[in-house]
């Protein structure tokens, strides 16, 4: 047995019901995505709109906790479609899906001997690597060291 439109609309929670008694669904009207004036017939209610004559705007007819009520409700039945546009607000996963991230979140600033650690370390490896080099042009008489540690170097064999 399956639901007529009326009847499916019907069971609809009252917040919902009345809303599209107010604001019929998108298929039937049309609905502007930026602000408008009082008199345009396809103003949004979500959006706040200007008066012409004495260029004051007006509040936006459902606030931003009742516009996602509505909305919440409207995607629990699966309705959200059917619904104003909502230009500024994003719900659920489209809300973590764009997120911006705070810059030291995902690369933490550290210290600043924390973020030169490594370089120096690599520096001073490569340092040691070359040290007998280093110190031979400093000290020429520093080949006999040199040699020497070379001749009682221990071997296995």
């Amino acid at each position: 047995m399956s639901l007529t439109a009326k009847e499916a609309f019907a069971k609809l929670p009252q917040k919902l019901h009345t809303f599209f008694i107010k604001h019929p669904p998108r298929p039937l009207a049309q609905y502007a995505t930026t602000p408008s004036t009082i008199s345009d017939p396809q103003k949004n209610p979500f959006l706040p709109n200007k008066n012409e004559e004495s260029g004051k705007w007006h509040a936006a007819k459902y606030s931003l906790r009742r516009s996602a009520d509505l909305y919440k409700m409207a995607l629990k039945y699966g309705l959200a479609e059917l619904l104003p546009p909502i230009p500024h607000k994003k719900f659920h996963e489209e809300r973590y899906n764009d997120k911006k991230w705070m810059r030291g979140l995902l690369f933490q600033k550290k210290r600043k001997w924390e973020r030169e650690l490594p370089t120096k370390l690599e520096q001073r490896r490569v340092a040691m690597e070359n040290m007998d080099e280093t110190i031979l042009k400093a000290r020429p008489a520093y080949k006999k060291q040199i040699a020497r540690r070379e001749e009682k170097k221990r071997t296995w064999f």
